[in-house]
């Protein structure tokens, strides 16, 4: 069965709140492709381990492989749902791509669920404070700092999700949506 999906779908969001597991789930019930742009921007640059994200050139050379993923998305025919970088919306040139790429989704979900559920994942980048001695779950930060640029993310989407239930729940909030369109 062929689906009915026209158009494309950018899903924003910061760190944790969903857009690939909701994104990847919705896409096989709506028969359309998926796209993670941190996963393929990773894979052309042969990036394997987390903490070399960290490192300042592997950082702007993954911002830049995003912005050209997303240029070719965008030339793409035909419906997908596509997760990009939580940076690119903080970056007046990607926001006009993006509107480029399709209809944009907020994905949105509460700060301290996500943080839980950071603290709680058994595979995560820890850091240690040089100073302090404290140990600093990346993972978190990072969900807080994005957390700060909330309304960067309001004001780019043309619609927003709110992934506060379960995970069967936003895909089909998610697949609703996208069939309205």
């Amino acid at each position: 069965m062929k689906s009915k999906v026209t158009n494309k779908f950018v899903l924003i969001g910061i760190p944790n709140c969903g857009k690939s597991t909701i994104g990847k789930r919705a896409a096989e019930k709506l028969q359309i492709p998926f796209y993670d742009t941190d996963l393929l921007a990773y894979e052309r640059l042969n990036l394997n381990n987390p903490a070399e994200l960290f490192l300042y050139r592997n950082l702007m050379r993954v911002m830049e492989e995003h912005r050209k993923l997303e240029a070719e998305l965008a030339e793409l025919k035909g419906p997908a749902i596509i997760e990009v970088y939580p940076e690119s919306v903080l970056t007046q040139l990607d926001t006009k791509v993006m509107k480029k790429l399709g209809t944009i989704i907020h994905v949105k979900r509460d700060l301290k669920t996500m943080l839980e559920e950071a603290k709680k994942k058994k595979r995560r980048l820890v850091l240690q404070n040089m100073t302090t001695g404290q140990e600093i779950n990346m993972q978190a930060e990072t969900i807080r700092l994005y957390a700060e640029e909330f309304q960067h993310f309001e004001k780019l989407a043309d619609l927003s999700l709110d992934n506060d239930g379960t995970e069967d729940e936003a895909v089909e909030k998610l697949v609703d949506m996208i069939k309205q369109q």
